[in-house]
């Protein structure tokens, strides 16, 4: 079946990020006093960028002898300047507007990982359980899968999505082969989150599920992160307030260990400095659910000032013309150019700040940028940095950018060149009549771009269609066609990777041999058809009330394998017993005629003299023939060497 690894590379360049972040970002980096504290506290925000600056202070390139787990160490390590370029080169805004997935939503997954990772470093903090830095990182980023699943597949997740499944991770599973818990572990893992962390992260949504020991490290972490998840799921649905005065009610806070009025405290912290993040980032929560004072209205934009009255355009001008125009320079609306792009119907908006031309910039994608005023020393230089700035990012590749000189600012030419311009013009040239054909390679430049991003997603589509039709092959070539469940080959390598990822010495890897008893009479007797009802009806029976780390196969002609990551032997010895229990309850009828069943098993489980996977199933074999040996409809067990049988209710051990 599909491993949520294949999805990682994919994922890492596509994730999108908030529009906020990489507005303030490209501010903060055109600022030399930016401190360590300032970038972090931004691309905290972000889960998306945590990922990535964590996956590159964690790679090779940055040496492996310290992993980092915390974003302000992971800044210090990779260097501000480096994350500055990484925070606006991974600017995916065109991405996002052009391919997102139209029932994700956005808003909610961002506002819930800031509020949840604040929450966590909260509780970090009275309890000591972790570095409530690394808490943070783990718990903003421990609901990614999520995102990754809307950025690789967002037609396929968004019907999913309005299907509006009753359990989303067992949908997720069905359609992928894994659900976005599993591949959040996988992309934490890969970020280089520890997997003390990053275990625990994966079981938020369902504790019960971890299979963690009571009191261990990791059952209080799951527990940490499920709280923190709650508190932040019920402020987004209730609000602050009533979700506070419901503290005391809930099994989650007295299994805790703190206090209700200890959560309340954290929690009324978090709120605060969450609403001072949203309102940064410009991310509005749903209308009602935050408390007073929560960001604006308009959802996932920063708002675009109308232009002056005097500057205003006829509505008609912009139906005339396909040509959105950004001029920057301090003479603002008394530039010549202002009363030449009347003339010419061009829709233009002048500004004289460039941090304000910066952020209308991100939200116009304008397909022209005119610059002005390199005459002047200090606005020289900052033209240019602006320029190269524009440029590291994808969307601002796509913008032709023109520079005015003066006749004499000549020597200066060369330099915006080479800072990103496409063309330079000297302001006494352009009149109207000259503007209007120079706007022809402006024109012809939009066009080509408007075609690639046609052509670019239209790829993407083609290319989910043959990745979706790949996953499907998979999952045909690892199930069995009659049953639906997973095939021996499936089991084997399920087999072979629980072997090498063992995580619980207490709990080892345990298997149950199945076989249906007289299953080749039933075919002579009844037909091949009553045959494949009854392997149906037991697989369908076998697979039923399975745990988190417990999976059914089927390996064989009428055989079948149960697989447990996560028993006791007391609980697979219980387990195998229910097995037999429901399937000798079975009534099955087949045209007419009533059909019994009973089924044979053979467990086994992982111990010292198990030196291969493998040596594991031929020991349940021979405990599983042994049943059959010695009279069918019994359990064999495969321990110290020795096969030992199990009496059935009311039988004597012999």
């Amino acid at each position: 079946m599909s491993s949520p690894r294949t999805l990682l590379d994919n994922a890492a360049q596509k994730l999108p990020s908030p529009n906020g972040v990489a507005l303030a970002i490209m501010e903060l980096w055109e600022d030399e006093q930016t401190s360590v504290e300032q970038l972090s506290q931004l691309v905290k925000s972000d889960p998306a960028l945590s990922g990535r600056l964590l996956r590159l202070a964690n790679s090779a390139a940055m040496g492996t002898f310290s992993k980092v787990s915390s974003i302000p160490a992971a800044i210090v390590k990779v260097g501000m300047k480096t994350v500055g370029q990484l925070a606006v080169a991974f600017s995916l805004i065109d991405q996002y507007l052009d391919d997102h997935c139209k029932s994700f939503d956005y808003n909610k997954f961002w506002l819930q990982c800031v509020l949840t990772a604040l929450i966590c470093r909260g509780l970090g903090q009275q309890t000591a359980l972790a570095p409530p830095d690394n808490l943070f990182s783990c718990a903003l980023m421990m609901r990614i899968g999520l995102l990754a699943f809307a950025t690789i597949y967002p037609d396929e997740y968004a019907s999913l999505l309005d299907s509006q499944p009753e359990n989303l991770t067992a949908a997720e599973c069905d359609q992928f082969g894994f659900d976005h818990n599993e591949l959040s572990l996988e992309m934490l893992l890969d970020f280089g989150v520890a997997e003390e962390l990053a275990g625990p992260a994966r079981f938020h949504e369902r504790p019960e599920a971890s299979g963690f020991a009571e009191k261990s490290p990791e059952y209080k972490l799951t527990q940490l992160f499920h709280l923190g998840f709650r508190l932040s799921d019920s402020v987004l649905r209730v609000g602050a307030e009533i979700t506070q005065k419901r503290l005391t009610t809930w099994p989650q806070v007295r299994r805790f260990g703190l206090t209700a009025a200890q959560i309340a405290e954290v929690l009324d912290e978090s709120v605060t400095e969450w609403e001072d993040w949203s309102k940064l980032l410009r991310l509005p929560a749903p209308e009602g659910h935050l408390p007073s004072g929560s960001p604006g209205e308009t959802p996932n934009r920063v708002e675009l000032k109308e232009p002056p009255a005097d500057q205003s355009r006829i509505v008609q001008a912009a139906i005339d013309t396909a040509l959105n125009v950004v001029l920057m320079s301090r003479a603002g609306k008394q530039h010549p150019l202002n009363k030449v792009f009347d003339e010419l119907n061009v829709i233009a908006w002048v500004f004289q700040d460039q941090k304000e031309m910066l952020r209308q910039l991100v939200e116009m994608r304008p397909h022209l940028l005119i610059m002005d005023d390199y005459g002047d020393d200090e606005l020289h230089a900052k033209r240019e940095k602006l320029c190269r700035l524009i440029r590291s990012t994808e969307w601002g590749r796509a913008i032709y950018i023109m520079a005015l000189f003066g006749d004499n600012e000549r020597d200066r030419i060369a330099e915006a060149f080479r800072a990103g311009i496409d063309a330079a013009y000297m302001r006494s040239d352009l009149s109207s009549q000259e503007l209007d054909a120079r706007l022809d390679a402006v024109r012809r430049s939009a066009d080509a771009h408007l075609q690639y991003q046609k052509d670019r997603v239209e790829l993407r589509r083609i290319a989910n269609q043959l990745a979706m039709s790949q996953r499907r092959a998979e999952v045909l070539s690892l199930t069995d066609q009659l049953t639906g469940l997973p095939n021996r080959r499936s089991a084997l390598d399920a087999m072979e990777q629980a072997w090498h990822q063992e995580a619980h010495p207490e709990r080892p890897m345990s298997v149950i041999m199945i076989d249906i008893d007289h299953f080749k009479r039933i075919n002579d007797t009844f037909g091949h058809a009553a045959g494949d009802k009854v392997l149906v009806d037991v697989a369908a029976t076998l697979k039923l009330d399975l745990g988190q780390h417990d999976t059914v196969y089927r390996v064989g002609g009428e055989e079948f394998l149960f697989l447990s990551a996560s028993s006791t032997f007391k609980q697979l010895v219980l387990n195998a017993e229910r097995l037999r229990r429901r399937v000798a309850a079975l009534e099955m009828n087949f045209e007419a005629e009533s059909i019994k069943v009973t089924i044979s098993l053979g467990v086994a489980q992982r111990s010292e003299e198990h030196a291969r996977y493998d040596m594991l199933l031929v020991h349940a074999d021979q405990a599983l023939y042994a049943a059959k040996a010695i009279g069918r409809n019994r359990i064999n067990v495969y321990r110290n060497k020795q096969i030992i049988p199990l009496p059935r209710p009311g039988e004597q051990a012999s």
